[in-house]
């Protein structure tokens, strides 16, 4: 299942790997083109989404498997080492990439990610997923708006941003979606790992996100070693403040050689 990817031209820059959450597409970023005047970016469709084919079996959305294609596309284009930048589901593969294959890995930028750095997992999320899939598994297509991170809902995006983003998301294979949920999600914290860490870290935190707040927090208190950038933007910060969520990208990721 290889992933679909946009790949800047080789001009020498260091290579920087972009991946995006749930029901989006590589086209999140769109905001942070000015990243291409620092890195050659590496943006990722993942599976089930935008041209990215889906998950075949339950073992195909696990996070152990993604991070493995993920590897395989570091492969496939030639590079040795490269930055990693990943927004929510996207954080969670990130972070478990740096702790995989530090080897491959220069500096990581990660956003917003409950699911990534959950202690557990509370009976009400547990059931509020498992309907979820339900709704897939029984409406397809149509209940993908019914979703609460839809881009359709999105109060902050650019209208035309959040028009196509809408459109990617409405494209998106639900059973592969299904899977990720089931397979995926419930699998993708680290938070009991974060102590084997050993590349640069940085959270960028969107502040208008009351509910990842507590876990901001416990961040900054449990894992110092871990910097924090906080912009006052919401899930999708990079978006939220792109002016702001590139500088802090190229101010941090600058500092690390690859």
């Amino acid at each position: 299942m290889p992933l679909a990817c946009s790949a800047d031209p080789d001009m020498g820059l260091p290579p920087l790997l972009m991946v995006h959450g749930l029901l989006v597409s590589r086209r999140l970023w769109e905001p942070n083109k000015s990243l291409a005047l620092s890195f050659r970016r590496i943006r990722v469709d993942l599976p089930a989404h935008g041209d990215s084919g889906s998950p075949r079996s339950a073992a195909e959305a696990q996070p152990e498997y993604l991070v493995r294609q993920l590897d395989a596309l570091r492969q496939g284009l030639g590079i040795e080492r490269w930055h990693l930048c990943g927004q929510s589901f996207g954080a969670g593969l990130v972070l478990r990439y740096a702790l995989d294959l530090p080897q491959h890995s220069g500096a990581l930028v990660f956003t917003n990610a409950n699911a990534a750095l959950r202690h557990d997992w509370p009976d009400e999320l547990k059931e509020a997923n498992a309907k979820r899939i339900n709704a897939l598994k029984a409406n397809g297509a149509d209940a993908l708006r019914g979703l609460p991170y839809h881009p359709v809902h999105a109060r902050r995006f650019p209208a035309d941003l959040r028009a196509a983003l809408t459109r990617d998301a409405d494209g998106t294979d639900p059973d592969g979606l299904a899977l990720l949920l089931g397979e995926g999600l419930p699998r993708l914290s680290v938070q009991h790992r974060l102590q084997e860490l050993r590349v640069p870290a940085m959270l960028i935190n969107g502040v208008k996100e009351s509910k990842f707040q507590p876990i901001r927090n416990w961040l900054s208190r449990m894992h110092p070693s871990i910097g924090i950038t906080d912009l006052e933007g919401g899930h999708s910060v990079n978006v939220d403040c792109s002016a702001a969520f590139d500088s802090a990208v190229c101010d941090f990721l600058g500092k690390v050689p690859l």
